[in-house]
């Protein structure tokens, strides 16, 4: 399969294939040398599985940070007898 990576250091658009590389290939800027990404890494972040883990990783976090952020009740308020 081929498919189009453009670098983040130069902006340049190359054509990678994912076929005939192992996982732990890198992938780099022909015209700058950067390096980009690995084949395997490339190949999960665009897997629909992926962006499911990604989506439920996020609103866990957000759901951690929400019960952070709340003051709790005991040490906030000081009742008057």
């Amino acid at each position: 399969m081929r498919q189009h990576i453009s670098c983040t250091r130069c902006g340049s658009t190359q054509v990678i294939s994912t076929e005939a590389h192992d996982a732990w290939d890198e992938i780099s800027c022909t015209e700058c040398g950067e390096f980009i990404d690995t084949y395997g890494h490339w190949e999960d972040s665009r897997s629909p599985n992926y962006l499911i883990q990604l989506l439920d990783r996020s609103r866990t976090l957000t759901l951690q940070m929400a019960r952070v952020a709340q003051p709790s009740n005991d040490s906030e308020h000081r009742w008057r007898a």
